[in-house]
């Protein structure tokens, strides 16, 4: 096995190992290496493969190579929640006083939504009282009671028809609010 990696390292310079120049023989980690597992004597011990290559493009992947990639990304796209600026021509005073405007938007939101609540509970009171009104039934021998008794029935449907599509509408109110 020796006499292959001398073969190996012996090689003429047009022919780098692994298309890498810096690699030499025995870098690289296999799947069937066996690792040595030692106990840990400190909390942040150094891992028994560190500084072998493991795969592909693991030479490239150093600190400094994914630090530039993300400097080079937030100076063309910024960073949202960031102090890096993405473009915008707005300045920090003009950002506070627009989140200033936002959060007095949602609490005007909040307020006719807790109002529009109120007013929905008022009628769904005043409906279940129209609905506990009692209406005096009818004497069957009577034409004038009978009429009487369609009318009081009459009116307290359409009582309850009402408050129902004023309900509706405050429902659709609050929807719309967001």
């Amino acid at each position: 096995m020796s006499s292959m990696k001398d073969l190996l390292e012996k090689m003429d310079a047009n022919y780098p190992f692994a298309g890498e120049p810096e690699q030499i023989p025995g870098d690289q980690v296999r799947g069937t290496d066996a690792v040595k597992i030692a106990k840990r004597t400190v909390p942040y011990q150094k891992h028994p493969l560190q500084g072998k290559l493991v795969g592909a493009g693991a030479a490239e992947e150093s600190v400094e190579h994914i630090a530039d990639q993300l400097r080079k990304e937030l100076e063309e796209y910024g960073a949202a929640g960031s102090g890096i600026s993405s473009g915008s021509s707005m300045d920090r005073r003009e950002v506070r006083q627009l989140r200033r405007d936002q959060k007095a938007q949602q609490q005007q939101a909040k307020a006719q939504k807790d109002e529009i609540n109120k007013e929905i509970k008022g009628l769904k009171q005043q409906s279940l009282a129209v609905s506990k009104q009692p209406v005096a039934p009818p004497n069957p021998n009577d034409p004038a009671s009978v009429a009487q008794f369609a009318a009081a029935s009459n009116q307290k449907r359409a009582e309850k028809t009402q408050l129902a599509l004023q309900r509706r509408s405050l429902n659709q109110a609050k929807k719309q609010i967001g």
